[in-house]
């Protein structure tokens, strides 16, 4: 099993490496399981896919489910 602290670092990277390239509101990641899921709000659906694609390429997780909704 993973540390928490280790859980929490790599949200925290997923979560920096987003926000660098992609504008969200509310932006959350959880991991369990090696499966990050990622929350928030964005203006398109474009901005949605690329949360996803940046988050896959942060090393630690197995898999994204990409939970981000499109508001505006």
């Amino acid at each position: 099993m993973i540390a928490d602290s280790t859980l929490e670092n790599l949200c925290r990277r997923v979560q920096a490496s987003v926000e660098r390239v992609v504008e969200v509101k509310g932006f959350s990641c959880s991991v369990e399981d090696g499966k990050l899921t990622l929350r928030g709000q964005v203006a398109t659906r474009d901005d949605a896919l690329l949360c996803a694609v940046v988050a896959r390429s942060v090393p630690g997780g197995e898999s994204v489910v990409n939970e981000i909704t499109v508001v505006g």
